[in-house]
């Protein structure tokens, strides 16, 4: 189990900075494209690019990049979480604190991932897609479902 733990944590981090380094590298390019087309010399070759779609991909990337991050985040103790309370509780009462805490994720986790699983499962029924890259939204809001 610690062998597979150690494989997702590595998956994530992998995931993470792709998706990160990709958004990256587009926003410079598609930067680089918008301020070559004011130099002469440089726009024959330029022009050719259509570079419209690359602030689209750029926010689905990094809500993607936000989502795994929160995850390994939670699942490695170093998302933000606010314990002074609990920390100054002692015995019993800490332990209901922190699982009534334990279980109000568990219920709010169960009613967002049914309510976002609704959500992708009506929007895939349907045949809308995204503005510039013409993607099915069902695709671009996966990425809600189970959203915590």
């Amino acid at each position: 189990m610690l062998v597979l733990g150690r494989l997702l944590d590595r998956l994530e981090e992998w995931l993470i900075t792709t998706l990160m380094g990709a958004a990256v590298v587009i926003i410079f390019v598609a930067v680089v494209h918008r301020y070559a087309l004011g130099i002469p010399w440089l726009h024959p070759f330029f022009s050719r690019w259509n570079t419209s779609w690359s602030q689209e991909l750029c926010i689905y990337l990094f809500i993607w990049m936000a989502k795994f991050g929160a995850a390994y985040g939670v699942r490695t103790g170093i998302h933000i979480g606010v314990d002074v309370l609990v920390k100054r509780l002692k015995g019993a009462a800490q332990k209901r604190i922190v699982l009534l805490g334990l279980l109000g994720g568990i219920v709010f986790t169960a009613t967002v991932g049914t309510l976002g699983a609704h959500f992708v499962w009506v929007i895939g029924h349907t045949d809308q897609t995204s503005a510039d890259l013409e993607i099915p939204m069902w695709l671009v809001y996966l990425s809600r479902w189970g959203h915590t």
